[in-house]
């Protein structure tokens, strides 16, 4: 009886979280062309001096949100029984923080301009903190759709702000505003973000309060807490580094760069990472069948993440001679060191959701404690030598990052490095001569016509990457026919006939 209850429970979570990543994914494709879009029109209204302003304030504004939402969110998520008094000590929690870090930034906001050397942080700093307030009433719900499995609602208000906010942002580009265009992107999305999960979620926190409750969650999220507050420190100090030794004008360069880069991978991995988490926590304590869904969600992972961020950084040059123009052409050795950089970032983000899932919150900030020592010596390259060497030792330092995240899962589930990279390469193998298919193509069609060699050859690569896949007979390709054959029977004639 017991084996049955166990069978239905995974038939019944597998169900759940395929269908939950199924639909966020299909959002997260709209979501992906629609920031394209937009992030192309305010590229091609604005200058890298813009970006370069707003990536100034990256660190702070990183700093800031992990405060507010680093380390209790990810308990609530973790937890397997939550009550009503938890989740409204935590929204108090977070609003009064938030509404700290709302007065230290306006209080610093001169502080931070004279450090730059750049007048016009100190009004837009003070107009985006306002972000923070913002965000902060919206946590505890946005918690409440994950533990549910229903990141979809998530993804639909995130995209729909964004779409909105951004339709705003291109037309105050359009007038010339600069980066206060950017600006008011951000504070709009954030407000329709809020509101829109407010509509989908109609839970309100009760006059309840309890240190009990934030210290019994206060064990696993205060080691979240660190892991993201050294996280932010260190990914966004880059920018602060930059921006000061650099200028804004590089820093610009780099952080577009990064941006498009970063889209797809961090996007779509997210996702899957939002409804993994959750997935994996249910059956934290089944190592068994833990591994079995880990091994599984890594082939899926690497076979939905790792082609795209290849295809685009193959065509960068005419992407973006023709989309972007070409004041943006430095971006391009920025963008191929940042994309070889995350080859791994699959392998990575799994294993850390599954440690999450584990409660092991003490290796997790272990982890990332060393990695950390790691990138201080990026942030010593880049002051010492600059942005190009401390690129290529990120590069360096991937393999070394990949390593340390797979050691200790390797050791609980018994699913090593080894076996990861089984997993893992095959489809980084297929990818390379689908981009080089791709790039002799766009190369042989460009002669007569730019544009139209850049739309066949990456639809053309698609296909190709597709075709290899069917043809090696990758375990992804089959677990997304059979995941989708139900609703859509003619994928399997497709691809199996």
């Amino acid at each position: 009886m017991g084996q049955d209850v166990t069978a239905a429970d995974d038939k019944n979570i597998a169900k759940r979280s395929f269908k939950a990543a199924g639909l966020v994914l299909a959002i997260q494709f709209a979501m992906q062309f629609i920031q394209i879009f937009l992030g192309i029109c305010m590229v091609r209204l604005l200058t890298p001096e813009d970006y370069g302003i707003i990536g100034m304030l990256s660190i702070f504004w990183a700093v800031a949100l992990v405060f507010i939402f680093g380390g209790f969110s990810q308990a609530l998520i973790q937890r397997k029984e939550i009550t009503e008094i938890d989740l409204s000590s935590v929204f108090y929690y977070n609003v009064f923080l938030s509404l700290v870090c709302f007065g230290l930034m306006v209080g610093f906001a001169p502080v931070i301009a004279r450090f730059y050397g750049q007048p016009i942080l100190e009004p837009t700093i003070k107009v985006m903190a306002w972000m923070l307030p913002i965000s902060a009433l919206g946590a505890v719900q946005n918690v409440l759709l994950m533990r549910q499995l229903k990141q979809f609602f998530i993804t639909v208000s995130t995209l729909v702000s964004h779409f909105i906010a951004g339709l705003i942002a291109i037309y105050l580009a359009y007038l010339g505003k600069g980066v206060w265009a950017i600006v008011w992107q951000r504070v709009i999305a954030a407000t329709l973000s809020t509101a829109a999960v407010f509509f989908f979620v109609r839970w309100v926190p009760k006059l309840k309060f309890s240190f009990k409750a934030l210290a019994s969650l206060w064990t696993f999220g205060s080691k979240l807490l660190a892991i993201a507050l050294l996280d932010a420190l260190v990914q966004n100090f880059t920018n602060m580094v930059v921006g000061k030794c650099e200028g804004k004008r590089t820093l610009g360069f780099f952080s577009r760069s990064k941006f498009f880069a970063r889209l797809w991978p961090f996007s779509v991995q997210g996702a899957i990472a939002n409804v993994l988490f959750p997935a994996f926590s249910k059956i934290q304590d089944d190592p068994d069948r833990l591994r079995a869904a880990f091994r599984r969600s890594l082939g899926l992972s690497t076979f939905a993440v790792i082609f795209i961020p290849f295809l685009l950084c193959t065509l960068c040059r005419p992407i973006i001679t023709l989309v972007l123009g070409e004041k943006w052409l430095p971006c391009i050795r920025f963008w191929w060191l940042i994309t070889c950089a995350y080859v791994f970032f699959p392998i990575q983000a799994l294993n850390i959701q599954v440690l999450k899932a584990r409660g092991h919150a003490n290796l997790y900030l272990l982890l990332e404690v060393t990695k950390k020592t790691l990138y201080a010596v990026q942030i010593t390259v880049l002051i010492i030598w600059g942005i190009i060497p401390m690129l290529l030792c990120e590069i360096a330092f991937s393999f070394i990052c990949v390593y340390l995240n797979s050691y200790f899962t390797g050791r609980d589930l018994q699913f090593g490095l080894f076996q990861q990279l089984r997993a893992f390469l095959p489809y980084v193998v297929i990818a390379v001569p689908s981009c080089l298919f791709a790039w002799e193509l766009y190369q042989l069609i460009a002669i007569v016509s730019p544009w139209t060699g850049l739309i066949v050859s990456v639809a053309a690569g698609c296909l190709a990457y597709l075709a290899l896949n069917r043809f090696f007979k990758t375990p992804a390709i089959y677990e997304l026919v059979n995941l989708s054959s139900g609703k859509f029977p003619w994928i399997r004639k497709v691809f199996f006939c």
